[in-house]
């Protein structure tokens, strides 16, 4: 794979930039296919099916099989994981309970500490932000 599993983000996940999506992005079929076949937006299956070019590092005992899929998302934060990019988009953690709040979808950044002046600092907070 041309791509390490640390570095920048390669594809959008956005629709409306799906434009700006020039550089081919290595993926897995068959979770791609899967995907578009029970009605996953192309974007987003791609997104997911990036994830799977690579299996997971770490698999804990007792965390495999005896998961639900349905109410726990471990098994797709260990996927996930796997890929540490700048941006990570973030599914919302489960709810134990019915009245529990929703967080919601995140984004989240994962860039350098620092760049290279006070100037760039304030302008990537501000974006950011």
């Amino acid at each position: 794979l041309e791509a390490a599993k640390k570095s920048t983000k390669r594809g959008m996940k956005n629709r409306v930039l799906n434009m700006y999506n020039d550089l081919p992005v290595p993926i897995d079929e068959d979770s791609y296919k899967l995907l578009r076949d029970s009605g996953i937006d192309p974007t987003l299956s791609q997104h997911i099916a990036h994830l799977f070019i690579r299996d997971p590092l770490v698999v804990f005992e007792g965390a495999v099989e005896e998961l639900d899929d349905e109410t726990q998302t471990e098994h797709f934060e260990s996927i996930q994981s796997t890929n540490w990019q700048s941006v990570r988009w973030k599914p919302p953690p489960p709810r134990n309970d019915p009245n529990d709040p929703h967080i919601g979808w995140r984004v989240e950044f994962r860039s350098m500490e620092m760049q290279l002046t006070d100037f760039e600092n304030s302008a990537f907070t501000v974006f950011i932000v």
